[in-house]
């Protein structure tokens, strides 16, 4: 059967680093400012009024941004508060992937709005305003240019946007990609909704427009705000600690604390910290590495001075973007944000840098893992029902299901270990007469008694083997759901796009949204769909 809910713990899912923040671990806790939690905001308000966050140039860009959308009066009265002090953002982030990619970058946003609608039930005197911020910055092509639909990966093969980042690659040449994804749906009405959302990509100028009218549209009723951080005024507001940083090397040495700390305690180290934390991007859209090698710096291969760097970055602060580690950091310098909504893999780059922010005086946010979701049919749900089965059986294996199943149901004892007992007390009375006659003879008989037990397992085996074949319709039921939940044997939300599930159901976001609690630790959440 399906329970409602499950813990991390129940499923072993994320990392022991996760499983520990989530627990409120003592060992966790040098790594945070405090552990997320609803009756913690007021005291994260406090702390974030340290921050000189420049709200006009803010809501300017926001305008600006999204001038393109149709924003709803909530969205638009969204922005406006943002000018007074008693506003305050959740932030979730996430690449730029074609259609959304995986099931999750759905989740996280609907974790952000979920307890930003809640925070606003819960503390009148304030506002509090859910923010998306798309990583366009990020320049792995490799990461966002696919999806899984119906078991299949579609990609979409596009030359010559190796570190170009991505929220500027023009969808001139996607259309073969964008077919690939319509031919799978051959009623006319499924057609018709897949191609409003193929079609953000077909009228857009570049990947953060069509990124963005495709979150607005999901998400158009919730109040939700969408950000580019690849914008000159707002890294205008970031200048200052890219100069320390080119300056002072903070994040190599901040960082290298914690990294210490972490191995101490046996945590894995998310990110690789480096001696310079920032990239330069060029005229082409290519985000070039800023490295230093003894004391010199260098633009990929290309020597620079730094006081000829630091003048760049005075002049053309959007030339330059910061790399996984000093992203949070741009992030909460512009925006009046208490917590960050994250999956496991996000959120341990951010147990590595509290130091960072810190050296920057700049307020760490509040960090919530978010929830995990799995998406199931009630006819799913009625076969672990039937076959008394829990999810994290199905988990563990089909092989070891259909084995108990046949050995329970079967008329048979299929298990010979009596016989094996029984040869095993033969075998002792057999050596013990040898080693009277001839001692020597005891090794032949050592061995002719393993062929023996050897045989006894192989007979065994093909008796389970031919009482599992009469259940090979529940193997083949079980195999079919345990690769709906666990496909490639990783987690549902991690593959699948969510398309399939929104033909659905085209209340599908807003099932989610209803699904997800305002609750202070991350649960997994099963769904039917």
């Amino acid at each position: 059967m399906l329970q409602a809910t499950y813990s991390f713990e129940d499923l072993k899912m994320s990392s022991r680093l996760i499983r520990d923040l989530i627990s409120n671990s003592k060992e966790v806790k040098p790594l945070v400012d405090q552990f997320f939690d609803l009756d913690n905001i007021p005291k994260q308000i406090e702390k974030k009024k340290l921050s000189r966050i420049n709200r006009g140039v803010l809501v300017d860009a926001l305008k600006r941004q999204n001038a393109l959308l149709d924003l709803d009066t909530k969205a638009n009265k969204n922005i406006e508060s943002l000018l007074k002090d008693s506003t305050y953002t959740i932030t979730t982030g996430h690449q730029l992937n074609l259609l959304t990619g995986p099931l999750y970058s759905i989740y996280k946003i609907a974790q952000c709005i979920v307890l930003t609608n809640d925070l606003n039930t819960r503390y009148p005197d304030n506002s509090f305003v859910p923010v998306f911020w798309m990583a366009t910055e990020d320049h792995d092509f490799e990461e966002i240019n696919h999806l899984h639909l119906f078991g299949q990966k579609i990609s979409w093969e596009k030359e010559g946007q190796e570190d170009v980042v991505a929220g500027r690659i023009k969808p001139e040449d996607i259309k073969d990609f964008l077919k690939q994804i319509e031919d799978k749906f051959q009623d006319p009405k499924a057609l018709e909704v897949i191609r409003v959302f193929t079609g953000f990509y077909r009228e857009s100028e570049n990947l953060s427009v069509a990124t963005r009218k495709l979150v607005h549209h999901l998400f158009k009723d919730t109040g939700l705000l969408i950000i580019d951080g690849d914008d000159r005024e707002l890294k205008k507001l970031f200048k200052e600690v890219m100069i320390r940083e080119v300056k002072e090397e903070v994040g190599y040495t901040e960082v290298m604390k914690t990294n210490e700390y972490l191995t101490e305690n046996d945590y894995h180290e998310q990110v690789y910290v480096r001696e310079s934390n920032l990239f330069y991007i060029d005229e082409s859209g290519v985000r070039q590495r800023i490295r230093k090698e003894q004391g010199d710096f260098f633009i990929e291969a290309k020597p620079i001075e730094r006081n000829q760097l630091i003048a760049e970055i005075t002049d053309h602060p959007e030339r330059f973007s910061p790399n996984a580690l000093y992203r949070p950091l741009y992030q909460e310098q512009i925006l009046p944000n208490l917590a960050y909504i994250g999956g496991g893999g996000e959120i341990a780059y951010w147990l590595q840098i509290k130091a960072l922010f810190e050296a920057h005086n700049i307020t760490f946010p509040m960090l919530r893992v978010r929830d995990s979701v799995l998406l199931y049919s009630k006819d799913q749900a009625q076969l672990l029902e039937n076959l008394r089965l829990e999810l994290l059986d199905i988990k563990l294996g089909v092989h070891d299901i259909v084995k108990e199943i046949a050995m329970n149901e079967s008329d048979a004892d299929l298990q010979l270990t009596a016989a094996e007992a029984d040869l095993l007390k033969a075998k002792s009375k057999v050596v013990e007469k040898v080693h009277k006659v001839n001692p020597a003879l005891e090794t032949m008989v050592e061995a002719e008694f393993t062929k023996m037990i050897k045989s006894i397992e192989k007979i065994e085996a093909k008796l389970i083997k031919a009482e599992k074949a009469k259940h090979e319709k529940t193997q083949k039921q079980l195999t079919r759901l345990r690769d709906k939940f666990f496909p490639d044997n990783g987690f549902q939300e991690r593959h699948d796009n969510f398309l399939p599930f929104y033909l659905k159901d085209d209340q599908f976001v807003h099932k989610i949204l209803s699904n997800l609690k305002p609750e202070n630790s991350p649960l997994i959440r099963t769904i039917e769909i």
